[in-house]
């Protein structure tokens, strides 16, 4: 990896919002569904728009117990291109440049770059001999003192700049494989299978259980007892109970404390809460 260049950004296959035509309902669609909570998420599910969650789960042509076909790559690659990769793209990391930058803001090196810009303009400072003798035939070595503190300073920026890039090029490599080597239970060829939670797409049931931490946004297809803390993302520490009558809409990032269920994917990556 170069020191100098940015990691490049997220390409339109993450973000999604590609041909839906197959599937009857698009990607803004199940944004605007997902945007709403409670009881307003129900009637605006209930609509005719939508037609609950088995409208849903025809819509994007998903069978409510087998699940999705995992040897049908063209309808889980057409499901990404659709809505999305469940994928968040990393903010690019800094340049070489921008860590020297960074680092050269610490105060001491400000004060030592000062002092050094100071001491050589001195050195090359001659006031008037009085009497009319000098020495000039000294040669002048005053600034090599003002030099060697840029230097020192130069020596400092560099280093730190140089740890910190190492670091944080180390830190995306163990977050990536962390990321890579997260699994889920999905449903699929109707049986329960474990996959990366990056091969997630739009349509897949999710079997979620106690402890789990939600993939992607989703709606209940079926629960038993099932309760999730939002505290995440909503700041409220009781638990919300979900199920298929008062409360569907599941939220990507939060904790199911209580019981079990199956959740239908309706947004994965970028296109999540």
């Amino acid at each position: 990896m170069s020191l100098f260049k940015k990691k490049p950004t997220a390409d339109k296959a993450v973000v999604g919002g590609g041909d839906s035509s197959m599937f009857g309902i698009t990607l803004d669609q199940l944004k605007e569904l997902m945007d709403v909570r409670g009881k307003e998420l129900m009637e605006k599910l209930n609509s005719s728009e939508y037609n609950g969650v088995k409208g849903i789960l025809e819509k994007l042509k998903v069978d409510g117990t087998k699940g999705l076909d995992s040897n049908n790559q063209q309808d889980l690659e057409q499901r990404r291109i659709a809505y999305g990769k469940n994928e968040i793209p990393p903010k690019p990391m800094k340049t070489f440049l921008r860590l020297c930058w960074d680092a050269f803001h610490d105060m001491l090196l400000v004060i030592l770059l000062i002092c050094a810009v100071v001491s050589i303009g001195l050195s090359f400072y001659k006031p008037p001999h009085e009497g009319g003798e000098g020495k000039e035939d000294e040669p002048n070595i005053e600034w090599i003192e003002g030099v060697a503190i840029l230097v020192a300073v130069l020596v400092v920026v560099l280093v730190t700049a140089f740890n910190d890039w190492r670091k944080e090029r180390q830190f995306r490599g163990l977050q990536d494989k962390i990321e890579k080597d997260q699994q889920t239970s999905v449903i699929r060829d109707n049986r329960i299978q474990q996959i990366p939670v990056s091969e997630l797409v739009v349509g897949d049931l999710c079997f979620i259980k106690y402890g789990d931490l939600l993939p992607a946004d989703g709606l209940v297809a079926q629960a038993s007892d099932l309760k999730i803390d939002e505290s995440s993302i909503t700041g409220e520490t009781d638990l919300v109970k979900k199920n298929e009558k008062e409360d569907v809409g599941l939220i990507s990032g939060t904790h199911v404390m209580e019981g079990s269920g199956r959740m239908i994917v309706v947004g994965v990556g970028l296109n999540s809460q």
